[in-house]
């Protein structure tokens, strides 16, 4: 009672798939008693996932090899000779311990093969050990002892020959699904499986070779059509990604994960629209899943739902506290928003616990000259810089910092003009904020012809985009430099 229990309601064998009528399981059962007998004389081939049968209850031949079992245990206890007890006995074991499993109670391992070698280890001892008592009392009565002993020792190691080299399937997982499908070709779970073990080593394309050959063996698979989507994104086949994912949510709509990862392929496609309302039906199924969350916070932003995207990184946050990266987005969005304070706090946890990130250091430098804290943004910007030389956001901060502070105490001409040069450098030359604070930079070192020049270049760009406070600025700032004065704020 425990078995059927425990197979349907915790291994979850209820479905489609479980629901033979009883002719049905009367057929499987005595095929599988007549498999399993015929496994103990002759073990070849042995698959470590047989095919499944096609059962045909119409079919009257399919009954005869549960008839031809009854009617031998039958015989064998109406004879009740001296003989026939102990293979009556033998029989009646092996077919008692067997029945769990012959198909009259549902077993999950029915979803792939209605038989498995491991289902008679027990009961084959009734065989196994009528066999050894035949073999001693023939032996007994026979003069040649020592040849038969002999003989039979000889057997034994070739027995354990085989054996030993059956056992080198289960080296590892590769080599055990590559054995089952070479004998079991239309194995669709072995073909799901070993693809998942192939992308685990990173062998994405024989991974996809073997997903797309479980969903052509199983159309319905929705966990394989899953798979497959995740592979195919990974690879960048974003359209057949969507196309498996939709599929997997077709069989199963409640799959959180299929959700969520069909929306981040959506989101990758620039459907974002489409992608959250994936991202909401993932968390409409589970709440608590923490990467739906950031990621329909991420889509969000992108849309400019400022509150929205907050309200998602900040449950992002809750779920993952010490997750670094929830903790910088949820600090920029905050920033972003002009919530600076909060912005400061969660920047810090992000470098508490990510202490080499240039962007943190940089963007909360950012934060606290917002708050007019210019020694603790100089500072920021300047462990920014130390990680990443190259960060530009740093480098042109911190060089309008060192060019235009009314602390001259901070200001640092040469320094400003090698860090803006260097940022203007990165970008091209083609953003009018790095060139205004380039030209600010040649300003605080005294070189007003450049810096005159180069603010008229970003003059330029500003119109062009129609960015006219920065063209007033500009302007104003255009005017000093002519008049051969720096600007300082």
């Amino acid at each position: 009672m425990w078995t059927i229990w425990e197979q349907k309601f915790h291994s979850g064998a209820t479905g489609s798939e479980w629901a033979q009528l009883w002719p049905e399981r009367l057929i499987i059962a005595g095929r599988a008693i007549w498999f399993y007998l015929g496994k103990l004389m002759w073990p070849d081939p042995l698959i470590f996932i047989y095919p499944r049968w096609e059962i045909n209850s119409l079919q009257l031949t399919a009954y005869l090899p549960l008839l031809a079992a009854l009617a031998g245990l039958f015989a064998l206890w109406r004879i009740r000779g001296k003989w026939s007890r102990p293979v009556f006995f033998a029989a009646a074991y092996f077919v008692i311990s067997l029945f769990p499993v012959l198909g009259f109670f549902t077993v999950y391992f029915f979803r792939y093969s209605f038989v498995s070698d491991h289902f008679q280890y027990l009961a084959s001892m009734g065989p196994l050990a009528l066999a050894g008592a035949g073999i001693t009392a023939v032996a007994d009565s026979l003069k040649w002892k020592p040849f038969l002993r002999a003989a039979i020792c000889g057997i034994l190691l070739l027995f354990g020959f085989l054996t030993w080299r059956q056992s080198g399937i289960y080296h590892d997982l590769v080599n055990l699904y590559t054995a089952t499908l070479a004998k079991n070709p239309g194995c669709w779970m072995a073909h799901y499986n070993l693809g998942i073990v192939l992308r685990d080593q990173g062998e994405t394309d024989e991974a996809i070779t073997h997903y797309r050959q479980a969903v052509a063996l199983r159309p319905n698979y929705a966990e394989a059509h899953y798979n497959l989507g995740r592979a195919l994104a990974e690879k960048g086949e974003f359209e057949d990604a969507i196309a498996h994912y939709e599929k997997a949510l077709a069989i199963n709509p409640a799959d959180a994960e299929a959700h969520n990862n069909l929306g981040a392929t959506l989101f990758m496609k620039a459907r974002v629209d489409d992608a959250i309302t994936h991202y909401q039906k993932a968390l409409a199924i589970r709440p608590d899943y923490s990467e739906a969350s950031c990621n329909l916070a991420n889509a969000l932003l992108s849309k400019g739902d400022m509150d929205g995207a907050i309200i998602r990184y900040m449950a992002c946050v809750a779920l993952l506290p010490n997750q670094a990266e929830a903790q910088y987005n949820l600090a920029s969005a905050l920033l972003r928003k002009g919530r600076t304070d909060e912005a400061i706090d969660h920047y810090r946890k992000t470098l508490e616990l990510h202490p080499e990130n240039a962007d943190a250091h940089a963007n909360l430098g950012s934060a606290f000259l917002a708050k007019n804290r210019i020694q603790d943004a100089i500072l920021q910007y300047r462990d920014a810089l130390r990680i990443a030389p190259g960060n530009v956001a740093a480098q042109s901060n911190l060089a309008w910092l060192l060019a235009t502070s009314r602390d001259q105490s901070l200001r640092n001409g040469p320094e400003a003009v090698r860090l803006a040069e260097q940022a203007s450098r990165l970008t091209g030359g083609t953003r009018p904020v790095i060139l205004r604070m380039l030209a600010a930079a040649y300003a605080e070192t005294g070189h007003f012809s450049e810096a005159t020049e180069t603010a008229q270049q970003a003059l330029q760009l500003a119109n062009g985009q129609g960015n006219t406070v920065l063209v007033d600025a500009l302007r104003r700032e255009i005017a000093l430099y002519q008049s051969g004065r720096p600007y300082h704020k």
